[in-house]
């Protein structure tokens, strides 16, 4: 009978469990099972079991299962009293330790809190909150302080002479080292090394792939072949691509300007360090070193074939780079990105865009009007005036604030808020449903955001969604008529309540 009744009195919980990690010591099954001997002892009973294997904690994107987690409780899909993690790195490893302690507070306001079964975290409430939140600055220093040591190491190895990534291109091949640079196999496409002292080195193909990259560049550089003759030229000789398929323009252009051949090795040319956006890094900051083998083709040889694609549309005027589009267009009947990039005697599509200030000004210069129907244009174009509508709007409904506007875009009241306004363009489905996508600006780092939902006229407002920055959405948001109640709670049919917001915040910094 009294078996019984601990059974009903048992806590309601849900475990999360996440690795990003091959250690042992992160395993989930390791984290389960600590887990399991804390919830037993503490007369738990787990429920639900959450995990994301393989993710990193430095934000929630990516981590499905810990966003079910958060919704499934505002939802109320599954009813419980807390949630248990092994430590406060596996519930995240936050760059801001705030978006931590937003979560664990979110929980909370939902009735539901977040143990962490290995801190050990005293029961005092402010002795905690002091506690956590230095655990949370430290899980996220240590992914950042990780990034900077990964980085620093990729370096010393580059400089060493290891290769560390990406496709070697076609002639060239990944030789696997161990520790004392002893050859151990020649990897294929996609196999990776097992051991982390193992090392990987960039060689030559075989005799056939070298002379043939060899032959490459000699047609391009001596016999004036451009990419495509060339190509087509390979395939009536009986050369296949390494894949066994035909050769392309743009494989035969890729080995153009694939500097490996002349025997150094480009590293950091972009970089994308913890979930932030992939960037090109200034020239300066590129790492060069030598390879372990002897040059395929000279540097020389290398820097006329660049000479030549370089060249290629420099010396054309606006003038003459028209008369090529309109012959263009008198050959295929029509002209596309694809076509401009396809014909080796004239500008790259970039080139034409950069000199117009895009593809369709270029080719309404011509008097053409693409098939594809551009009409979203007129769109954007009327969505930037309303935009500025909405802003004049702010201005006359505070007049009262000081408001200062950044590139048209982050609107800054009285230095003390900051926001941007995002509308969002409707687009009808095949499938007769509205979609609105939304592309967060996170570079101008705003307070809140306010997305504007148009019609499906794309002419007027219909709702709002107010989003702090505090919580952590997808840089890209794809809305649908009827949204889970994650997003319900932001949303507002007009933006009168926002107006209200700015009166409150202008009255608090009075």
């Amino acid at each position: 009978m009294d078996n019984k009744n601990d059974e009903k009195q048992k806590v309601k919980v849900a475990q999360y469990l996440r690795m990003s990690t091959n250690l042992q010591e992160f395993s989930l099954d390791n984290q389960a099972q600590f887990i399991k001997k804390y919830a037993d002892d503490n007369n738990m009973e787990i429920l639900h079991t959450y995990d994301d294997a393989g993710k990193s904690g430095v934000s929630t994107s990516g981590r499905h299962d810990f966003n079910k987690l958060i919704n499934d409780i505002l939802t109320k899909e599954i009813n419980i009293d807390a949630v248990l993690v092994y430590d406060v790195s596996r519930f995240g490893r936050f760059k801001d330790p705030q978006e931590g302690i937003y979560y664990k507070y979110l929980l909370k306001m939902n009735k539901v809190d977040v143990i962490y079964c290995a801190e050990n975290l005293p029961a005092n409430s402010d002795t905690e909150t002091f506690i956590l939140s230095s655990l949370m600055y430290a899980a996220g220093a240590f992914s950042k302080n990780l990034s900077i040591k990964v980085f620093a190491g990729h370096v010393n190895l580059v400089k060493r002479g290891y290769y560390q990534g990406g496709v070697p291109g076609y002639g060239l091949k990944r030789k696997l080292l161990d520790n004392n640079n002893k050859a151990k196999m020649i990897l294929n496409n996609g196999e990776r090394k097992s051991l982390q002292t193992d090392r990987i080195v960039l060689v030559p193909g075989s005799k056939k792939e070298t002379d043939l990259v060899k032959k490459i560049f000699n047609m391009f550089i001596f016999e004036g072949l451009n990419e495509y003759l060339i190509a087509s030229k390979l395939n009536q000789e009986g050369y296949k691509y390494s894949d066994r398929s035909d050769w392309t323009r743009s494989r035969i252009h890729s080995v153009l300007i694939n500097n490996r051949y002349t025997g150094k090795y480009t590293y950091n040319r972009t970089s994308q360090k913890l979930k932030t956006k992939r960037v090109q890094n200034p020239e300066e900051d590129w790492i060069e070193y030598n390879s372990f083998f002897k040059p395929i083709i000279s540097e020389e040889k290398f820097r006329l074939a660049k000479e030549i694609i370089d060249n290629r549309s420099i010396k054309m005027s606006n003038e003459e780079i028209l008369e090529f589009l309109k012959k263009i267009l008198s050959t295929h009947g029509k002209i596309s990105g694809f076509i401009i990039d396809e014909e080796d005697n004239g500008p790259s599509s970039s080139v034409v865009a950069s000199r117009f200030g895009g593809l369709l000004p270029a080719y309404k210069l011509i008097n053409y009007t693409p098939e594809r129907d551009y009409r979203y244009l007129e769109i954007n174009s009327s969505l930037r005036i309303k935009h500025n509508h909405i802003i004049n709007k702010i201005h006359q409904e505070i007049n009262n604030s000081e408001i200062s506007i950044l590139d048209n875009k982050l609107i800054t009241i009285n230095k003390s808020l900051t926001f941007t306004i995002i509308l969002s363009r409707c687009r009808r489905m095949r499938s007769g449903k509205y979609r609105w996508i939304v592309r967060l600006d996170r570079g101008l780092n705003p307070e809140v955001s306010v997305i504007a939902r148009m019609n499906s006229l794309n002419t007027e407002p219909v709702d709002y969604y107010i989003l702090p920055s505090l919580e952590s959405f997808e840089n890209e948001l794809s809305l649908k008529e009827n949204n889970n109640l994650l997003f319900e709670m932001y949303r507002f049919d007009n933006i009168r309540t926002f107006f209200d917001m700015l009166s409150t915040t202008e009255m608090e910094v009075a």
